[in-house]
């Protein structure tokens, strides 16, 4: 009888200090979200990191795992080998992020190179801190909030669900769809255009060929080659940020069949006499990185729906050649939509569809001109010294560079400019802008086009 009670004295003290030792169930659920939010958003990332540098992409991989076995752990099994493993695995985790945002990773393609913040990163590091502080907490004071009444706990139940909200928000801003690294040793961000409308720096032989009105373009930076003589400092748009991600199979062959369409009417226009017997008209000199475009205006070319089915891949608005002479060949095409919102456009998420603002167009016996070009901004007094009207605002757009030979851009199919579309000299060096309308031609520092040379233009 005695042995009897002792043992099961012995069983209940047992059981009343493991509750004693477990987190209380808000502690655990607060880690646990963090855990998954910080997975989740480890995971999205995986494509992006993976078609830059595998071994990153497999490091993603096996982080969100591993902080979703943490997760898994910690609400089902939770001892204090796990929460030990949350602290540390977080404390490496965050390290890494301000390493790498700071002076930069030790080794791989951005070895020594700061990256950029995004709020993506910073949410993901956030997540991470929270589930290193109540993994902390709950080592230390395991039974907090076990005795809160039930009115506190279904206030403070709001705290994970905050933490799965706040993690979703990461995963579907723009900076996930458009997260990039810092630039590789031997390259610099692109430079910010430095010219606004009706600045004094309109003068400038270098500068932009395009700004939006309030002087920028939402466009995140991109990896241009130290000396890239001049394509960094084109412009094409008010818009944000071009993107080229890995598209699932599925997307991809969807894609292929659209873009295969494009390619078809490139064996329709290859030359500038090809598109003018068609009806194309002229628009403005050639831009280096963004040709020259021939035009034509009827409902098919304008896209009302902004769907691009067979009929509007057919009749793009703009065809775009490499000058302005009657056998200068196909490089490109512009798409046009006059949809109220933007288009639905090609299959995929990289086709990100851009507007221009202060286009300078001219009237005349050929049809609508643009003298400054189709893409490029001017001011009033500009405009009026050729006896043009300003388009304040213009609707949709978006260049597709599938013309064979002006194709495989490292920027993507649907890039801003193609840097295949030099100057004779080699460069994207532009003529003063009060020099354009002088130019009808093209607008090359070098007065005329031309392939840009290996050894000029990396």
């Amino acid at each position: 009888m005695t042995a009897s009670s002792t043992s099961t004295g012995s069983s209940t003290s047992t059981a009343g200090d493991a509750a004693e030792t477990t987190p209380a169930p808000l502690l655990r659920a607060t880690i646990a979200a963090c855990a998954v939010g910080a997975a989740a958003i480890h995971l999205a990332m995986v494509p992006t990191h993976m078609a830059d540098w595998a071994p990153e992409g497999v490091a993603f991989v096996l982080t969100g795992w591993l902080q979703l076995a943490i997760a898994a752990l910690v609400m089902f099994r939770c001892r204090r080998w796990v929460l030990l493993t949350s602290v540390i695995s977080s404390v490496v985790f965050i390290a890494a992020y301000l390493i790498t945002r700071t002076s930069g990773a030790p080794f791989g393609p951005h070895q020594g190179v700061a990256e950029s913040y995004g709020f993506v990163d910073i949410a993901c590091a956030g997540l991470e801190g929270a589930m290193l502080l109540v993994s902390a907490l709950a080592i230390s004071r395991p039974r907090l909030t076990a005795r809160w009444n039930h009115q506190a706990m279904v206030f403070a139940s709001i705290i994970p669900v905050a933490a799965l909200v706040f993690a979703t928000t990461a995963m579907t801003s723009k900076s996930a769809s458009n997260h990039s690294h810092g630039c590789p040793k031997g390259q610099i961000p692109t430079p910010k255009p430095t010219l606004a409308a009706g600045s004094s720096a309109a003068t400038s032989s270098t500068t932009s060929t395009t700004l939006a009105a309030d002087g920028h373009n939402h466009a995140a930076p991109a990896c241009v080659a130290e000396n890239d003589n001049g394509f960094s400092l084109l412009g094409n748009g008010h818009h944000h940020a071009i993107v080229n991600n890995p598209l699932d199979p599925v997307t991809q062959a969807a894609l292929d069949k659209q873009l295969a369409i494009t390619r078809e009417v490139a064996e329709q226009y290859p030359t500038v006499a090809s598109a003018i017997a068609a009806g194309y008209k002229k628009a403005g000199p050639y831009s280096p990185g963004l040709g020259s475009h021939y035009t034509k205006s009827t409902p098919a070319e304008l896209n009302a729906s902004g769907v691009m089915d067979e009929e509007a891949l057919r009749h793009p608005l703009s065809l775009l050649y490499f000058g302005n002479d009657p056998d200068s060949e196909l490089v490109g095409f512009m798409y046009y939509s006059v949809s109220a919102v933007e288009p639905t456009g090609f299959v995929g998420t990289n086709d990100v569809w851009h507007s221009h603002t202060d286009i300078c167009l001219k009237s005349g016996p050929d049809g609508v001109d643009a003298p400054f070009g189709a893409d490029l901004q001017a001011t009033n007094e500009q405009c009026a010294q050729v006896g043009g009207f300003m388009l304040k605002q213009t609707q949709w757009m978006i260049h597709v560079w599938t013309v064979p030979g002006w194709d495989n851009l490292s920027g993507g199919t649907f890039q801003e400019e193609n840097n295949k579309l030099a100057c004779s000299d080699g460069t994207f060096y532009v003529l003063p802008p009060d020099q354009w309308a002088d130019n009808p031609i093209n607008i090359c520092r070098s007065k005329a086009p031309g392939a840009p040379s290996d050894k000029r233009v990396a």
